[in-house]
Formats: C-alpha cells, sequence, structure tokens
C-alpha cells in the first residue's frame, strides 16, 4: 500500500468501539490498471496480509474492512496547471462566492492528508464565525513538496520526458 491512516488518532470518535481503531489503507491505481479491477475481497485479503507483514496486527485482529474506489484522487499536472487552476479559481470567486473548494480534490492542489484536512478546517470556521482564512495557503511554503528554483515558477513540478 501507498499510505495508511490510523482514522482514531484523529478522533476516537471516528471509531464506535474504544477497544479498536480504524485503519485507511490506499492503494494507488487507475482506473485501466488490474488492481482496480479486484474483487473487494482481494483487495481486503490483501490488505490484511500486508498489516500482518508490516506487524501491525495479527490477521485474526481485523475485524471488518470496506473498500471505496476513488477514481482520478490525485491531481495531474502539466505545464500549464497553474494558469488554468487560477482561472478557475477567479471564476468562482466572482460567480460562485459562497462555494468553498478544499481538500486535494476540490482545489486541485497537492496536499498531505493533513493539509487538506485543515482547508476544510479553516473553510468551517469561514462559515462558522465569519472569518476569512484563505485555504489556498495552506503548505504554500512546504519547500519538500512544492519546491522553488531560483529561476524557476512556484507550484508543483511537473512531469517530462527523459531524452534517451
Amino acid at each position: 500500500m501507498g499510505r495508511i491512516a490510523n482514522f482514531k488518532n484523529f478522533s476516537a470518535a471516528m471509531v464506535d468501539d474504544g477497544g479498536l481503531t480504524g485503519l485507511g489503507m490506499e492503494y494507488f491505481c487507475f482506473e485501466q490498471d488490474g488492481m482496480w479491477r479486484w474483487s473487494d475481497a482481494e483487495l481486503l485479503d490483501m490488505g490484511r496480509r500486508e498489516l500482518v507483514a508490516l506487524g501491525i496486527c495479527r490477521a485474526d485482529e481485523v475485524k471488518a474492512g470496506m473498500v471505496y474506489r476513488q477514481p482520478k484522487a490525485y491531481p495531474v499536472y502539466d505545464g500549464a496547471y497553474l494558469g488554468h487552476v487560477a482561472v478557475v479559481r477567479e471564476w468562482l470567486q466572482r460567480a460562485l462566492p459562497n462555494l468553498w473548494l478544499v481538500g486535494r480534490n476540490g482545489m486541485h492542489h497537492y496536499n498531505n492528508q493533513d493539509h487538506s484536512m485543515m482547508t476544510g478546517i479553516l473553510v468551517a470556521r469561514n462559515i462558522a464565525t465569519g472569518a476569512h482564512y484563505d485555504p489556498w495557503l495552506v503548505n504554500t511554503d512546504a519547500e519538500y513538496q512544492e519546491e522553488e528554483r531560483a529561476g524557476e515558477s512556484a507550484g508543483r513540478q511537473v512531469p517530462e520526458r527523459i531524452a534517451s
């Protein structure tokens, strides 16, 4: 798997039974990928085996599971994505000022899970209290992720072909 999240660490209220926890395991694939077409049972079995192999739990400790397939979960970047996102942001601000975009998919902006959740928290505060937090500023200075180099514009680096 690509990532594990322990939802009980976000809030104990996310798990009904205080003696258990809820783990989210992410597998990165796409709709045309063979893994995408695996049955739920196959995916759950693989997840259980990987938890055991990592020493996180024993197989008999996995009580239940579910599969959720999220198509196009990650934004795809090209050389013009910053300009395209700017056009959408400007139009939404003008035409739908009460529509708030949050998270990775909503903002078409790569953020870690905690940053994506923070955009939601800030927007909730804006709505509930009339505050003016800008969710687009969350994680804008994270050099490990959106590295700026001398002479290059800020933003996510775009994949480029390697000359053979």
